[in-house]
């Protein structure tokens, strides 16, 4: 077979892999059963109208309610009142702006294959860029394939395809930061035997093709998410750094190199100074937000480093490898001492980035169990390719240290590039087979909600009741985590556990059965015995379903049995 004919058969086993994994995405999505409640703030943030709220003792329309997370007609692609309502969070707008997008192609509705749809659109990108940084480091075709499909049906990268947040799309500009800066060491690399700055036009014109995609890819990922931001500036160090120290050719004088970074690192500046300009509340967010003052102070705290360095390796460790990860790692950093084996700047620069990157956000990522994943998920590509890779190079070098004999009619040499060989890929298989297994079974796979299901039905089933959300007047933000349910009655009567008065609204009074969703909250029994004395016909209270910080109660009538 030609190096043509091959070329094109990877490509076509590349391309049907990526449909497997799409299909794998479509079917863990509709396993998918409820939102978490950031989720919710995402569609709320994109497409809100005129704002949540409660108010005690009134009756609202969950149609109300449920403009607040949908595009309604007249107000698609308002990406102005996106940005407002972002400035007063902590968050960048691109990925609102993206999300918005979609929604208003499809007013009214609020689904989770919104969100879903547009973080596998999200994936693709990734994919192909993945695809892309593999060709250009010239990894070989199968190992390529052999990482795509680890990437591609691990748990955590199918999670945040789940996940209605900008994680996937921050994942795409940080896989595109690190392409475009291998493209452009490439091409550094190939005119440093010429004296580029000497011609000015020569300049103009290696600036427009391998610096601005740099600084578009900046500019639009730091408007997605800050982190992004960590990442960009390590692999800018090491950009520069490389730039200034690298081997000189002809007419490649320090005071040339020096002019070169100097050029690179002000185009950086004025990506990001741009995105700032174009979103004047990032630099707020970042130094005086609540994210951002936390984010600084946790830098204060050096005592609590090992913890969260091992809680965050423990997350891939267990999400990414399958508890893997800190055994071939140590043996990786061994074998390279020992065998003292070097690699390509290219990656060096990679390994560096995606380390830094790695612990920066260790140390200063919220501790949220396994969904704190979402913050290192952008760098997990990177801890997969560089495991596979690595591993394929060291198990080649000790191949290639045997001494030469025979066995079998098969030169030892060979024979230990077949055994090298197959100890790679049974590990890739495994590693592959975990992934589906996860995804097939639901297992380690995040943001799911398979619970929630039931309680949506039930509140379908029960959707002519009369509804009381008996909301903590402290937080009454968490009403909305459980929108999905609410959402399935058509109107719902709110109540603060802070006013113990009676009720004396007519259509609760008479009712011969009540549903209350209870926040949890210390004068939780004592609300519900007040509803119960404020309705003549109805009897005790009996929990029906109960999730994170709220309780569900039916409340019947007096001898009658709750369902």
């Amino acid at each position: 077979m030609g190096q043509d004919s091959s070329k094109t058969l990877f490509k076509t086993i590349g391309y049907i892999l990526l449909i497997l994994q799409l299909i794998i995405c479509i079917i863990v999505g509709i396993r998918k059963q409820g939102f978490h409640e950031d989720e919710y703030y995402s569609y709320y943030s994109s497409n809100r109208t005129a704002g949540l709220f409660v108010t005690d003792r009134q009756w609202q329309d969950t149609d109300t309610i449920k403009d607040e997370f949908v595009v309604i007609p007249g107000q698609g692609f308002n990406y102005g009142l996106v940005s407002t309502v972002q400035s007063w969070d902590v968050h960048p707008p691109l990925y609102y702006d993206i999300l918005h997008t979609a929604c208003s192609i499809v007013p009214r509705l609020f689904s989770k294959w919104i969100g879903i749809v547009v973080n596998m659109i999200a994936f693709v990108i990734s994919w192909l860029l993945l695809s892309k940084l593999m060709d250009i480091l010239r990894v070989s075709d199968i190992t390529k394939l052999l990482v795509l499909a680890i990437w591609g049906f691990n748990p955590m990268t199918v999670s945040f395809v789940m996940f209605t947040r900008m994680y996937m799309w921050m994942n795409v500009f940080v896989i595109g930061c690190a392409l475009l800066h291998i493209i452009l060491l490439r091409a550094a690399r190939a005119v440093e035997n010429t004296i580029l700055l000497s011609d000015s036009k020569s300049m103009l014109v290696f600036w427009l093709r391998y610096m601005l995609p740099v600084m578009v890819c900046s500019y639009l990922g730091f408007l997605t998410h800050y982190y992004y931001l960590i990442f960009f500036v390590f692999m800018g160090m090491c950009f520069t750094i490389w730039l200034l120290f690298r081997r000189s050719g002809r007419g490649n004088r320090f005071s040339k190199r020096l002019i070169e970074a100097v050029i690179y690192v002000c185009s950086c500046a004025v990506s990001l100074g741009l995105a700032v300009v174009t979103y004047p509340s990032a630099a707020a967010h970042i130094f005086a937000g609540y994210r951002g003052t936390e984010a600084i102070s946790e830098f204060q705290d050096i005592a609590n480093f090992p913890s969260r360095l091992l809680f965050y390796t423990g997350l891939m460790n267990n999400g990414v490898f399958a508890g893997s990860f800190v055994i071939i790692a140590v043996l990786l950093l061994v074998g390279f001492i020992v065998l003292k084996i070097r690699v390509s700047s290219e990656y060096m620069m990679l390994v560096i980035t995606g380390v830094a990157y790695f612990m920066v956000v260790a140390k200063t990522g919220l501790l949220l169990g396994d969904t704190s994943n979402r913050y290192e998920m952008p760098v997990y590509w990177l801890f997969v390719l560089v495991i596979i890779t690595a591993l394929e190079l060291l198990l080649g070098e000790l191949a290639a240290r045997i001494e030469t004999g025979k066995l079998f009619s098969l030169n030892i040499k060979e024979k230990m590039d077949m055994i090298s060989r197959g100890i790679l890929y049974v590990f890739c298989a495994f590693l592959i087979l975990w992934g589906l297994g996860c995804d097939i079974s639901g297992s380690n796979i995040l943001f799911l909600y398979q619970e929630e299901g039931a309680k949506v039905q039930y509140a379908r089933d029960n959707k002519d009741a009369c509804v009381i959300v008996m909301y903590n007047s402290a937080t009454p933000d968490k009403v909305w985590w459980i929108t999905n349910e609410l959402m399935e009655y058509p109107r719902v009567y709110f109540v603060s556990q802070e006013n113990d008065e009676a009720i004396t609204d007519e259509a609760i009074c008479s009712s011969n059965k009540l549903i209350v969703y209870a926040a949890d909250d210390d004068n939780k029994e004592k609300m519900l015995n007040m509803i119960v004395d404020s309705c003549d016909n109805l009897g005790s209270y009996e929990e029906v379903g109960h999730e994170e910080n709220w309780t569900t109660y039916e409340i019947v009538g007096k001898g009658e049995p709750a369902h």
